[in-house]
């Protein structure tokens, strides 16, 4: 029993800190408002923003795809 608890707290420490490295926002839930998938737009553009065009979509790809935003990213 007690491997089990330790087991799934270190699979809940790791899924709650996969999307905090260096990022503020959450992933979106099922009902995500236009402003929550907004936030995670900028979030893209701001953790992408220094890469280069190749990195940048793909990173932007991976934003959307760590906080569950179904939508081409757009790298203008």
């Amino acid at each position: 029993m007690k491997k089990l608890a330790v087991l799934f707290a270190v699979l809940i420490s790791t899924s709650i800190f996969a999307h905090m490295d260096g990022e503020k926002v959450a992933p979106l839930g099922k009902n995500a408002t236009e402003a929550q998938m907004q936030l995670v737009r900028d979030g893209a553009q701001d953790s992408c923003s220094e890469k280069e065009d190749d990195e940048k979509e793909e990173c932007t790809m991976d934003f959307f795809a760590n906080h569950n935003l179904e939508e081409e990213p757009s790298c203008d």
